[in-house]
């Protein structure tokens, strides 16, 4: 049952709302996406075409997923070494959605 002014969300695929895109805060660099969809959903993130992972950057990435759709990641320290293709893949039971944003340092 939905509570009063807030309805359940429709059964569908991921799709985004906002695509990916990379922003400079400081030495970080942001990349940030808004995605819709129902059930829950997995997120996989690329860079360079090799699934994205903690120790690629030494450490320096932080993710992170809000209830609201908005994906964050953010490369802290950001390097000219971190440049690249980054990809993001979001699936659930209904299909997946993909988005890419090419990043320059």
């Amino acid at each position: 049952m939905a509570r009063r002014g807030h309805e359940m969300p429709t059964p569908g695929a991921p799709s985004f709302v906002q695509e990916l895109s990379a922003y400079r805060q400081g030495r970080d660099v942001i990349l940030e996406a808004k995605v819709r969809g129902n059930p829950e959903r997995t997120v996989q993130h690329y860079w360079d075409g090799n699934e994205w992972d903690r120790q690629d950057l030494e450490g320096r990435m932080r993710k992170e997923a809000n209830y609201d759709g908005t994906i964050k990641l953010t490369i802290q320290e950001a390097r000219r070494s971190d440049s690249g293709t980054f990809r993001l893949v979001v699936t659930n039971i209904h299909g997946s959605a993909t988005s890419t944003c090419n990043v320059r340092i």
